[in-house]
């Protein structure tokens, strides 16, 4: 199966390529002034496949940004993003070694680990998933508690993912199973936003930009909200990663400095996020992840900014948070878990990314 590229437009308008460009290029000049060795005795850049999902998401942000200031060419790679529709298909093509990197749910990646699928993440760009579920108002008279939900249609981008993985864990908590429920995949925001309105769905556990613009115009009521640290520990007991880049695990281990590279570039773009504002956002995000509406996507982004991860780290308390949630998840108990959870991240890249980027 092929997987098409992800569509890439840059912002319209001579003064705005130029203004792209600039930043680019200060990118590449800043990483080899901090590093020069990174980049002497690479007369070509290493070429990279990154699976991400829908590029309006705010979980792929940090890629755009690797990608948009040069961080990651940088660092002497070559990325081309692809698009996968689900975590399913991303999996095959790391497999089948159709794309190297993948961008997803580090609770998936655990829960595949389970399964025995050997994947290990590299960076954790996500201190808690850029998700939330809600009943939909016009259901509202007839759902008064998550238990209601029992036999209602509930939205979600896909399987696998964050929005997925917290619909499950919300229905769980509420004794409601996930066969006694129709799920309704929902891919694009947009077709998740029509979904909402037009009543094709009761509730809804999705991403943003496309959950504010629901919550904003009063078409969705949020009964769980992760998108904070705090939200985050108040659902699941504690930190829970949201998004990571992952790869094959033999990948990993027979191309460690391309991963070190693919770190460094990362979390230098999570350094960026931190400090990020409006106009730095509009210089550097390609017009087509900013939707129809530019406003609601700097209103998204300064709602989830917190989600983002400082630097790329599994901290103890997420692994442990992760094997606990990956348990009620899969039904499992046991030292499997924290195995899994040890298996499905390696933190030597970001630890090694932090010393330098930090102190810079």
């Amino acid at each position: 199966m092929r997987i098409p590229p992800v569509p890439h437009r840059t912002l319209s308008g001579r003064a705005a390529v130029s203004r792209r460009g600039l930043l680019r290029m200060g990118g590449a000049l800043g990483a080899m002034l901090a590093c020069p060795t990174l980049t002497q005795g690479r007369p070509e850049r290493i070429r990279l496949r990154l699976l991400v999902g829908p590029d309006q998401s705010l979980c792929h942000l940090p890629v755009t940004v690797a990608r948009e200031l040069g961080y990651l060419e940088a660092e002497g790679l070559d990325v081309a993003l692809l698009e996968a529709p689900t975590p399913a298909v991303a999996l095959a093509a790391l497999h089948a070694g159709r794309a190297e990197f993948a961008s997803g749910s580090f609770l998936q990646v655990v829960l595949r680990q389970l399964l025995g699928d050997s994947v290990q993440s590299v960076v954790v760009d996500g201190r808690s998933p850029i998700a939330a579920f809600g009943v939909c108002t016009r259901a509202l008279p007839a759902i008064k508690s998550v238990a209601d939900l029992k036999g209602r249609r509930i939205g979600v981008s896909a399987p696998g993912t964050s929005s997925e993985l917290l619909a499950r864990v919300v229905l769980a908590r509420a004794g409601v199973q996930p066969h006694e429920v129709t799920w309704v995949t929902l891919p694009g925001m947009g077709e998740a936003v029509l979904a909402v309105r037009t009543g094709r769905v009761d509730a809804l556990s999705h991403i943003d930009p496309g959950v504010t613009q629901l919550e904003q115009r009063g078409d969705l009521r949020l009964i769980a909200d992760p998108r904070t640290v705090k939200g985050a520990r108040d659902l699941f007991g504690g930190p829970l990663p949201g998004a990571c880049l992952y790869a094959a695990s033999g990948y990993v281990e027979r191309h460690r400095e391309v991963c070190q590279a693919v770190a460094h570039a990362m979390v230098r773009a999570l350094r960026w996020l931190q400090t990020a504002q409006p106009q730095d956002l509009i210089a550097t995000i390609p017009d087509s992840q900013f939707t129809e509406d530019r406003a609601l996507y700097l209103a998204s982004f300064y709602k989830v900014r917190e989600c983002y991860s400082v630097d790329g780290v599994l901290s103890s308390d997420a692994g442990r948070t992760t094997s606990t949630v990956a348990g009620a998840l899969a039904e499992s108990s046991g030292a499997g878990l924290d195995a899994a959870v040890e298996r499905g991240h390696t933190n030597e890249f970001a630890l090694k990314a932090k010393a330098r980027w930090l102190r810079a």
